[in-house]
């Protein structure tokens, strides 16, 4: 008996145990999606513009050696001569505006790449959200669909019934097949259309679409951000798309630099440490007076400085473009600056305007549901026809579908919000696993 208790609690329990939530989903697309992988590779490859960047700064060392063995067949003093060399340089920059630009340029370029990863992760939870929502409406859209093509047929059967009987009328038939055809219909695209919709959260997240817990439209308020005027204020400080745009604007300046200062002097630091030495087979007197036998060091220690005088005013010309490059990306900033504010505003009316539908649309459903009782009712005494009735269950399931759509694009416009504001992190999508009845 307690083997059986426990075998049905287990059966019971399963589909909650099972149940993935929106965090879950988005955790297992981190692990599982091929762009968003991609995505962090580009971003460890981007930071190494950065090292790249500073190694211009750095000094630059190397060593250099040589061996050499000539043969002087002819030479009366030696016949053959080894000679050894060797080397070390260090060069070191002092002063080159086109290797600090190209440092400026690293930095900017790395914190482009950490700003597209973020876009990445945003992306790739604005994309789990949207499959993730779209199964959930999917469903709803498909039960009410199942829900509806069932009544019509109970009730195609009775219009038949009756007909048959002769207490009602082949117009009654007709309108009941109808509406039982074209409930029928629905169910159909709606099943197709959550086959779709479980495959596109499949091929994001790995997992089985079976498994989605629904989620609430009550977990997460947007009110929390505070009101609209602080919502545009944190969309200007923490929107990924303006910083992005920031960075941009940052690397066209370190290109206008690097530009510009090609045309300023370069002053480097050279330092040579070195030495050779050369041994004659047949060493002699004129081994030494020829230097075939003879070993020196040396040491150099200088600065070298380079001042560009004219280059076919190809350099001006960069310049020139710089310029405008960078006039260019101060420009586009501006721009998604105002199309980021004017996309926050829009969320913000559709979060508001979307809690105001929902309501409506489920007060909509309540009255439809109670039309239908009173046509019933109507119906039998003899105050309502069957057509009525049918016309009735008709508008219910259109409301409960339109509830389903009004939920998902509240959903949907909430995380649009969110996107915008710069604040959608695993921190939120928590708050999105509740257990908040809708």
């Amino acid at each position: 008996m307690k083997v059986k208790y426990f075998c049905c609690l287990v059966l019971l329990f399963s589909p909650v145990l099972h149940a993935t939530s929106l965090l879950q989903a988005v955790n297992a697309a981190r692990r599982y999606d091929a762009e968003f992988s991609a995505a962090f590779q580009a971003k460890k490859a981007g930071n190494e513009a950065f090292n790249q960047g500073l190694a211009g700064l750095l000094p630059t060392i190397s060593v250099d050696g040589s061996y050499t063995k000539q043969d002087q067949p002819h030479a009366s003093y030696s016949a053959a001569v080894k000679r050894h060399n060797y080397g070390i340089n260090l060069s070191q920059p002092l002063f080159d505006m086109s290797k600090i630009a190209a440092w400026q340029r690293g930095n900017a370029t790395s914190d482009l790449a950490d700003m597209a990863f973020i876009s990445a992760q945003q992306k790739l939870i604005r994309d789990v959200a949207d499959a993730f929502f779209a199964v959930v409406y999917q469903r709803e859209v498909t039960e009410v669909a199942i829900s509806a093509t069932r009544v019509f047929e109970k009730q195609h059967a009775q219009a038949v019934a009756s007909f048959r009987l002769g207490n009602g009328n082949r117009t009654e038939v007709d309108e009941a097949q109808a509406n039982y055809d074209e409930a029928e219909a629905k169910e159909i695209t709606a099943r197709n259309d959550l086959e779709v919709a479980n495959a596109a959260y499949s091929r994001l997240t790995g997992l089985n679409a079976d498994e989605i817990r629904p989620v609430s439209t009550q977990c997460y308020r947007p009110s929390q951000l505070g009101g609209l005027k602080e919502v545009m204020l944190q969309a200007q400080r923490n929107n990924v798309e303006i910083k992005k745009a920031t960075e941009q604007l940052e690397q066209s300046k370190s290109d206008l630099v690097g530009a510009a200062g090609a045309n300023l002097p370069t002053v480097t630091l050279q330092g040579t440490y070195g030495g050779n030495w050369s041994r004659g087979e047949t060493r002699n007197y004129w081994d030494t007076v020829f230097g075939t036998t003879s070993k020196t060091r040396n040491t150099l220690i200088g600065i070298n400085v380079s001042i560009p005088v004219f280059s076919g005013g190809g350099q001006l010309s960069a310049t020139r473009e710089a310029i405008d490059r960078r006039n260019q990306a101060r420009d586009l900033l501006e721009h998604t600056r105002r199309k980021v504010s004017q996309d926050t505003r829009t969320a913000w009316l559709n979060i508001t305007n979307g809690q105001a539908l929902l309501k409506a649309r489920k007060k909509a459903a309540s009255s439809a549901d109670n039309k239908v009782k009173s046509t019933r009712y109507g119906r039998d005494l003899g105050l309502r026809t069957t057509i009525d009735e049918l016309n009735a269950e008709q508008k219910y399931y259109d409301s409960l579908q339109k509830i389903a759509e009004a939920r998902y694009k509240y959903l949907s416009s909430t995380f649009d919000l969110l996107v915008l504001s710069g604040t959608l992190d695993d921190r939120i999508l928590v708050a999105f696993d509740c257990r908040t009845p809708d």
